[in-house]
């Protein structure tokens, strides 16, 4: 049984199954709402992008741009953001410009923490699995170097040869069993020796 590639397939499988259920639940926190959508104001003693979360948006801003108190602009991500009308009409399309160029970092600012919760159990999971498979691996067995396993492996055959040679212990000096002398010349000897061609 391969566990590491099991475990491995499961902290994906488990990784993707929360990575979905944390997008879900940012899209419904975050629809229809700041940074995606909503009212903002430009505030003009701090030089901000203030978000206005009170309940009667719409309506306030309808009439704040009736009685001329308020320039309203509209953009196509849903926001809306309102400014005084006092600054000059080439100064609240500076102001506009800027609040659309600038809505990748509120955007990223609200996503940033979505993210975190989207990332960090994952990767704590699999950091503890990692090392839970670690630690069990050092009550393994030991792995046998390649070459010792070969020569391990070559020493009964080795042995296995020796064994004939070694059940006759009537060698003479001449290296062949007396009995295999007397029948004559050794054929084997001769064709090794070059002799008899």
């Amino acid at each position: 049984m391969n566990w590491s590639k099991g475990l491995w397939r499961g902290w994906l499988a488990a990784t993707l199954l929360w990575v979905a259920v944390v997008a879900a639940f940012a899209t419904a926190d975050l629809q229809g709402r700041h940074p995606f959508a909503g009212l903002y104001a430009y505030s003009d003693a701090k030089d901000a992008f203030l978000p206005q979360h009170y309940a009667a948006n719409e309506a306030v801003v309808e009439d704040g741009v009736r009685r001329g108190v308020v320039a309203r602009t509209d953009f196509p991500d849903g926001t809306t953001l309102a400014a005084p009308p006092d600054l000059g009409e080439e100064r609240v399309r500076q102001i506009a410009d800027r609040f659309w160029t600038e809505r990748w970092a509120r955007r990223a600012e609200v996503l940033w923490p979505w993210g975190l919760r989207a990332a960090v159990p994952p990767l704590l999971l699999l950091l503890s699995g990692a090392l839970v498979l670690w630690i069990a691996r050092g009550f393994g067995k030991a792995d046998i170097p390649a070459e010792t396993a070969v020569q391990e492996g070559a020493e009964p055959e080795k042995a296995e040869e020796d064994a004939p040679r070694a059940a006759f212990n009537t060698r003479s000096a001449g290296g062949l069993p007396p009995f295999i002398r007397s029948l004559g010349p050794d054929p084997k000897r001769r064709r090794v020796l070059g002799a008899g061609r």
